[in-house]
């Protein structure tokens, strides 16, 4: 029987949990009932590389090629080219006509028509898929809009075409919880993400090219550099235990790229904290392996991916209280949640660097953790069938 089409639409490439639970998706076949095309309407980044040979990657018109550019950076970048495409965008967000333009990049981009169309990011992904002529269309929420809402500067046409998906499904409780606030849609559904364990833990058998150190506490860091991961406090953090002469016994090491990197490593250089910027790795779990403690500073997380994925290396974390930490960790058991205020990362770090014997406890208790996919792998399946 000849499979139905499925085309699973992105906005870029981007380091980060959505790019990551997309490969996994794909590498654990959850999509292998289709013949599936993936399209990723600005072609920026460096993930979506290590998937399976039988997917096709499309990339969209250089009409979307400002859609997760701020208007800021265009204007600063001075290239005149990008902030007319951008002004024209804003100019067809705001007055509906985007919905025209989508039908016309879609012609240019789309050679066949698809039985089922699914919007994998929050924001603009939306509007793509629900302007297209795909028989069904889903819509994957990763966002919790209260802290974060990508649609809120267009939101009358977001209010207009979002109860017109077929089924929406939300990470969390919290993401949908919040998503529900804002929008007035009743076909949601939690399905929490997807892990590939055997991929992580085969990856973290590699050899790590972070330096640890006994006398040290080895701290990891794994995101985008962005202003709600939080890595702004966290140095501050860092100052301020070096003025307790607590700073010399940690070791904290970031792995990521992002806006806010090159000013993060000034005030480190300036302040001369001696934090490790690493940049991106497409290998971080043999990092995350080989230190002591994962660290996750974040203003708001709305499911915590790199949590679980730090369990599943048996390394222990210390994160800000979210809704989704909160659900994910057992405190003083596996992990320190702390209060989501710098404060509360200065008082959590302290207490540890204080007790190394806290660390042992929290990686004794992850010796026999597990994260089992097999259920939430059956539901999407059945999800994607339901006509």
């Amino acid at each position: 029987m000849k499979k139905k089409n499925l085309l699973i639409v992105v906005d870029e490439k981007q380091m980060g949990g959505v790019s990551i639970l997309l490969e996994d998706m794909l590498n654990l076949d959850v999509f292998g009932a289709y013949t599936t095309d993936i399209l990723v309407l600005h072609n920026n980044g460096t993930r979506l590389k290590n998937i399976p040979k039988n997917i096709n990657i499309i990339y969209g018109s250089k009409y979307f090629k400002t859609i997760d550019l701020p208007l800021k950076e265009i204007i600063k970048s001075k290239k005149i080219g990008l902030l007319l495409s951008k002004i024209r965008l804003i100019f067809e967000m705001k007055t509906g006509l985007i919905k025209k333009r989508i039908k016309k990049e879609r012609k240019k981009i789309l050679n066949k028509k698809y039985d089922l169309e699914i919007a994998f990011k929050d924001g603009f992904t939306a509007l793509f898929t629900i302007f297209g002529d795909s028989d069904k269309k889903i819509h994957w929420l990763h966002y919790e809009y209260k802290n974060i809402n990508p649609n809120r500067r267009y939101d009358k046409i977001f209010q207009q075409t979002i109860p017109k998906f077929d089924k929406i499904i939300a990470v969390s409780n919290g993401v949908k919880k919040e998503f529900m606030k804002i929008y007035d849609v009743e076909n949601i559904e939690i399905i929490p993400n997807l892990i590939n364990s055997e991929k992580i833990v085969k990856m973290s058998k590699e050899k790590a090219v972070i330096p640890t150190y006994k006398d040290k506490l080895n701290i990891v860091l794994v995101g985008r550099i962005h202003e709600v991961k939080g890595y702004d406090r966290l140095l501050k953090v860092v100052e301020r235990l070096r003025e307790i002469n607590l700073g010399d016994k940690l070791s904290i090491n970031i792995i990521g790229d992002g806006p806010l990197l090159e000013s993060m490593k000034q005030i480190n250089d300036e302040k001369k904290l001696n934090v490790n910027f690493w940049g991106e790795m497409d290998n971080p779990y043999k990092e995350i392996k080989n230190c002591d403690l994962f660290m996750l500073p974040s203003y708001y997380e709305a499911f915590g991916l790199v949590v679980l994925e730090a369990f599943i290396l048996k390394t222990p974390v210390l994160a800000t209280k979210t809704a989704a930490t909160s659900s994910l960790i057992d405190n003083e058991n596996n992990g320190l949640i702390v209060e989501n205020t710098e404060d509360g990362l200065y008082e959590g770090l302290k207490y540890l660097l204080e007790d190394n014997n806290k660390i042992e406890k929290y990686r004794e208790n992850l010796k026999h953790y597990k994260y089992d996919i097999t259920d939430k792998i059956k539901r999407i399946k059945e999800v994607l069938e339901e006509w």
